[in-house]
């Protein structure tokens, strides 16, 4: 284990599905997604983000469920391969679809106590 890895508030999951990313001004469709969390993501290419972008995020292999998985990201650090993006604003409903998600990829999935004690009252 890495110490960035050891440092991770959630585990991550490598993910190498695709996603579209939706900024202000520029799309990017079928992103190579490179591994996932409960509050976030790494996608190659987008460098011409900068951090504090925000984009909607829509998940092309949750195509196959009743609905396509999409919720809005924000650019916390680029670099010269990728960007990194937080999650913001889950609702109970988004996170629950996400943890569904992330457990059909075969990752690990957190205390659902412990994803509600953080929600705002």
């Amino acid at each position: 284990m890495t110490r960035q890895q050891s440092n991770r508030k959630k585990p991550r999951i490598p993910y190498h599905g695709k996603v579209d990313l939706f900024f202000s001004g520029r799309s990017y469709v079928k992103c190579s997604a490179q591994n996932l969390s409960l509050i976030g993501m790494w996608v190659l290419g987008c460098l011409d983000q900068e951090e504090g972008n925000q984009c909607d995020i829509e998940f092309h292999d949750a195509a196959a469920s009743n609905r396509p998985l999409r919720m809005k990201g924000e650019v916390i650090r680029v670099d010269e391969e990728g960007i990194a993006l937080l999650f913001l604003n889950l609702n109970v409903r988004t996170y629950t679809d996400l943890e569904a998600f992330i457990h059909e990829q075969g990752g690990p999935l957190m205390e659902e106590n412990e994803f509600l004690a953080g929600l705002p009252a």
